[in-house]
């Protein structure tokens, strides 16, 4: 521990340990710091201390004292300390379940103390031995050699719109943009650079080449390869259930005040990407009415109709 973290550690124990305030001549004496020969050194050091424990969040009070020329010193325990932890049994049980899958044992010490403060009795055992299981995709070890021998693949790919054909490709990198993973590789049949999502292909990666058969651009920018056409983008003015206000709220929407004749609030979202971003809309399902822009409106209500007889079911 450095000289300054133990100055500060004891400088807080002796301003929670004591039922009054203190002094700065009573926090040299119980604390033995600041104890340089020149006064005014010592002096700014302890305002330097109280400071930096303000700047961390500790509430160190100053008030009077009676029968002192100089101020006091406290902190607020009520301020300082964590209110304490109220958990359900169900709470504790999960709790206790996801420490026995990480295997730190260490923690049921910590569990009991939190399962005796639960309101209803609860058992730290978990019926039988929890298990995890974690899917391995072969698309990813082969797909990780090609990368690191630039092998060329070959794979049956699906579009966005649905079709699927046949692709020959020189593997550059992998990477991740909004939720998804992409292949970025330039196509043999269209010589040009592309990305793949890798949800989209469709069977086994297959070695269509020798190992170095390529050479990635050094010039390769993932962020440019992935970003996609610009599209344009919409204020958006949409009703909203209660359940699903918080989020179009937390994508930006902001409340116009007005309410719906079913109760439902009405927002409006800035900066809406009209093909990103209708996924988003969708996938808040019948809590949330685009009422405009009337394209968009219409859009929306085109594919939630092609959805519902996809399904067998009437929009």
């Amino acid at each position: 521990m450095t000289a300054k973290v133990e100055r500060l550690v004891n400088l807080t124990v002796a301003l929670l340990e004591t039922r009054r305030p203190l002094t700065y001549r009573e926090l040299r004496t119980r604390t033995r710091e600041y104890q340089q020969s020149n006064p005014e050194s010592a002096r700014r050091q302890f305002e330097h201390d109280k400071d930096d424990l303000r700047a961390l969040g500790v509430p160190v009070e100053t008030v009077d004292v009676a029968f002192e020329e100089e101020p006091g010193y406290r902190i607020d325990r009520t301020r300082y300390e964590l209110p304490d932890v109220q958990l359900e049994a169900d709470e504790v049980a999960a709790l206790a379940l996801a420490v026995k899958l990480s295997g730190e044992h260490g923690s049921r010490l910590a569990l009991a103390k939190l399962a005796a403060r639960a309101p209803d009795p609860t058992t730290l055992d978990a019926t039988g031995a929890p298990e995890v299981e974690v899917a391995v995709d072969p698309i990813g070890d082969r797909l990780a050699d090609a990368l690191v021998s630039h092998v060329p693949l070959r794979f049956e790919y699906r579009t966005a719109a649905g079709a699927s054909a046949s692709r020959t490709v020189d593997p550059y990198a992998v990477v991740r943009r909004r939720g998804a993973w992409y292949l970025v590789a330039r196509d043999h049949d269209r010589d040009a650079q592309r990305a793949f999502r890798l949800d989209r292909v469709e069977g086994e990666l297959e070695v269509a080449g020798e190992p170095d058969a390529f050479t990635p651009p050094a010039s390769l920018d993932l962020a440019a390869a992935v970003a996609g056409p610009e599209s344009e983008r919409l204020e958006v003015e949409v009703a909203v259930a209660p359940t699903a206000r918080w989020a179009v709220e937390s994508r930006g929407g902001v409340p116009t005040g007005e309410t719906t004749s079913d109760g439902w609030s009405v927002l409006q979202v800035p900066g809406v990407d009209r093909i990103r971003d209708r996924s988003w809309l969708l996938g808040l399902g019948d809590e949330v009415e685009v009422l405009a822009p009337a394209e968009l409106r219409a859009e929306v209500a085109d594919t939630l109709r092609a959805v519902a007889g996809a399904h067998g079911g009437a929009a």
